[in-house]
């Protein structure tokens, strides 16, 4: 086999890098763009987040079908990293409530499936170069993605609050255009080209047989798209109630993302390990129970310097949902990888269409610490949905006889 004379990992990990700085530097403030900034009652950003929620999970679930039957996975990346160059270029050119609409309803939805479709790619060239590493390298590029979140939130935070808010688009918009310059090298050298061959369809079976799940799965992806929706929700809401309620800044915002992601990168390590012990589903319902325990405390408080303490618990809910979430998920139609992994995507956009759908409906009102109360309660109802659907998997993990 040819070797590449890229350094391949070196540049997944600077993909990722950026990857995670297309979503830090602007996830924290979407709200406070669209609704302070831009002036959009909290119905009509909500429906526009869901909007583009109902875009992507056609184009998810596309994209993933096909990424398994191309050729080349590279150029799906590269075309979804370009989406979001235009995407949020737009906003930061054209700052209005129609370019917000349009970047955010139309085209995100291409530029969201970048980081599922880099997760594909990845985990299939490793599968292929380093098969008994793709999965401990998933995981690590994971954790360069949760780099970025550390670094990036604090930074945006101080450059919106001391220049311009829409700054953080333009970053987002640069890092976008790294992601797709790593594939555009990519693409220049054959010997990164890399796919496995699908599974072949039983004689007479029906295309729905490609989605086949094993039993239980549909109640896992349901309760994270719950628990998930209630991260989204509590993201949506968390800004504004810093700023709004707790008297906090645009800097505190930033604070608030960056010591988040400061304690899920260790939190990853720890739940690496604890994958070789016990169960995913265990894990994941467990995180849906800490979630609710950090929101539920959080929408209680009435200075924020406090909430910064509370903020381990954040971190290690997050990092289970967000990193236990992938192997969960990229294991449920076997011998699929493209397929499966669109269906993280599924996830983000299901969640995204909740926890959107929730805030235009509980936060119009202005009362964040209602909605809060009521974001802790849904993660609850999302752990308790991962639990109830799957309990004869959880626990230890079963020992395998010799």
């Amino acid at each position: 086999m040819a070797q590449t004379r890229l350094p391949v990992t070196a540049m997944l990990g600077t993909s990722m890098f950026f990857s995670g700085v297309t979503y830090a530097a602007t996830m924290p403030y979407a709200s406070l763009v669209g609704v302070d900034t831009l002036g959009m009652s909290p119905g009509f950003f909500a429906a526009v987040m869901s909007t583009g929620a109902i875009v992507g999970t056609f184009v998810s679930l596309g994209l993933g079908f096909l990424s398994d039957k191309v050729r080349d996975r590279r150029l799906l990346v590269l075309l979804t990293a370009l989406s979001g160059v235009l995407a949020h270029g737009l906003i930061y050119l054209f700052p209005s409530q129609l370019s917000f609409a349009i970047a955010m309803a139309l085209i995100m939805p291409f530029a969201g499936a970048s980081y599922g479709q880099s997760f594909g790619y990845l985990r299939v060239y490793y599968l292929k170069h380093l098969p008994a590493r793709a999965d401990f390298m998933v995981t690590a590029m994971r954790t360069v993605f949760t780099v970025a979140w550390i670094v990036v939130p604090p930074l945006a935070g101080w450059i919106a609050a001391e220049y311009d808010i829409f700054d953080v688009y333009l970053a987002s918009t640069l890092g976008y255009a790294v992601v797709a310059g790593v594939f555009a090298l990519f693409l220049a050298d054959p010997t990164t080209a890399v796919q496995i061959p699908v599974p072949p369809r039983a004689e007479g079976a029906s295309l729905l047989s490609v989605f086949a799940l094993r039993p239980g799965i549909l109640a896992g992806l349901a309760g994270l798209v719950i628990m998930t929706g209630s991260l989204r929700l509590m993201n949506l809401t968390m800004s504004l109630f810093i700023v709004g309620v707790l008297g906090g800044s645009l800097a505190d915002v930033g604070l608030y993302a960056g010591i988040t992601a400061a304690t899920e990168a260790p939190f990853m390590l720890l739940l690496a390990w604890l994958t070789t012990r016990v169960t995913k589903e265990t894990l994941l319902a467990c995180a849906g129970l800490v979630v609710a325990l950090f929101i539920g405390l959080a929408s209680q408080l009435t200075n924020v310097n406090v909430l910064f303490w509370l903020l381990f618990l954040n971190g290690l809910g997050t990092a289970a949902l967000m990193s236990v979430n992938i192997s969960y998920v990229q294991d449920a139609i076997k011998g699929r990888v493209g397929l499966s992994t669109s269906l993280m995507d599924l996830v983000a956009i299901g969640a995204n269409l909740l926890g959107a759908g929730a805030f235009g409906l509980l936060a119009s009102s202005g009362d964040y610490r209602t909605t809060l109360i009521i974001a802790a309660a849904i993660a609850v109802v999302g752990a308790a949905t991962m639990a109830i659907g799957n309990l004869p998997r959880l626990g230890r993990l079963k020992a395998v006889a010799a």
